[in-house]
C-alpha cells in the first residue's frame, strides 16, 4: 500500500517537473511547440516569401514587356515608307496672272477692231485727220504681260512600292477646280470689258473725223514693199505713193525717204519727218 503511494507521488511530481520545463525559460530539444529560429513565425515567413516571388515575377514581366517594345520600336523604324519625287512634272499659270491675261486679251481685241475701223475710213478719205493717225499707232501696240509658270512634281515613288500624288498636286486640282467654276463669270467681265472699250474706240474716231481739216490733215499714200528673193543685196525697199501726186522711196535699214513731186522736185525726209506730213497705209 505504502509502495504504491510512493509511485504514485513519484508520477506527479515527475509530472509537474515536465509542464514546468516547457513554461519556462529553458529550451528543450523536443516535448514542446517552438518558433522556427528566425523570430519571425511559419506563417508570416510563408507570406514575405510569397511576396518576394509575386515582385519578382513582375520585374520578369515588365523586363520582357520593355523588351518587346524595344523590338517593335526597331521593326517599326526599319519599317518607315519614305518617298521622292517622281519624274512628272505639272506646270501651270497662277489664277490671278491668267486673270490679267484674259482681261488684257480683252482689251487688245477691241484695239485691233479699233484699227480695223480706221484703215476701214482712210481708204475713203484722201488727207487723214493727225488725231486719227495717232490714235491708230497707239491702237496698234502690242501690249504683252510677262510671267514664269509654276512648275511641281505631280507624284512621287515610295519605298513600299506605291506612286501617289503629292500634296502640290493636290492642291492643284483643287485651285483648277476653283477656276473653271469661277470661269464663266470671267469671261462674262472680259466680253462686257472688250464691249466698253471698243465702243470708247469708236467714240474718239467720230471725234478725231469731226475735226478733219484738209489744210492740216495728214495726206494719205499707199504704201507697197518690194523685196527679193535672194541675192547680195536682200533688203527690201518701199515704195510710197501719196494723193498729192508725190511718190516716194525708202530702203530697208535707213530712216531717210526720198520723194519726187509732180513736178519733178525731189525732197528728202526723215521719217519722223515724213509721218507729220503724210499718213501711211500698209498694203503687205
Amino acid at each position: 500500500m505504502n509502495i504504491r503511494k510512493h509511485w504514485k507521488n513519484l508520477l506527479l511530481t515527475t509530472t509537474a517537473f515536465f509542464w514546468a520545463g516547457c513554461n519556462g525559460d529553458s529550451v528543450t530539444e523536443s516535448g514542446c511547440p517552438c518558433d522556427n529560429g528566425s523570430g519571425i513565425s511559419s506563417e508570416a515567413s510563408s507570406s514575405s516569401e510569397s511576396v518576394e516571388s509575386s515582385s519578382s515575377s513582375e520585374a520578369v514581366a515588365s523586363s520582357s514587356s520593355e523588351s518587346a517594345s524595344s523590338s517593335s520600336a526597331n521593326g517599326s523604324s526599319s519599317s518607315e515608307v519614305t518617298c521622292a519625287p517622281g519624274d512628272s512634272l505639272v506646270s501651270y499659270y497662277p489664277p490671278s496672272y491668267s486673270e490679267s491675261v484674259a482681261k488684257s486679251n480683252a482689251e487688245q481685241k477691241a484695239n485691233h477692231g479699233g484699227v480695223a475701223k480706221i484703215d476701214s475710213i482712210q481708204n475713203t478719205l484722201k488727207t487723214v485727220p493727225q488725231c486719227l493717225a495717232d490714235l491708230r499707232q497707239e491702237l496698234d501696240m502690242f501690249v504683252a504681260l510677262y510671267g514664269a509658270p509654276m512648275k511641281f512634281h505631280k507624284d512621287e515613288v515610295c519605298s513600299d512600292g506605291t506612286t501617289r500624288p503629292t500634296q502640290e498636286y493636290l492642291d492643284y486640282l483643287k485651285m483648277k477646280e476653283e477656276w473653271e467654276k469661277n470661269k464663266p463669270a470671267l469671261d462674262a467681265e472680259c466680253q462686257k470689258i472688250y464691249e466698253d472699250k471698243l465702243k470708247e474706240i469708236e467714240q474718239t474716231i467720230n471725234e478725231c473725223l469731226a475735226t478733219s481739216n484738209p489744210t492740216t490733215d495728214l495726206t494719205v499714200c499707199d504704201l507697197e514693199a518690194m523685196c527679193p528673193d535672194y541675192g547680195v543685196d536682200s533688203r527690201c525697199t518701199f515704195k510710197y505713193k501719196c494723193n498729192d501726186g508725190v511718190t516716194c522711196r525708202r530702203t530697208e535699214g535707213t530712216t531717210d525717204i526720198n520723194c519726187t513731186d509732180k513736178q519733178g522736185e525731189k525732197t528728202t525726209y526723215t521719217k519722223k519727218d515724213f509721218d507729220k506730213k503724210y499718213y501711211t497705209k500698209e498694203n503687205y
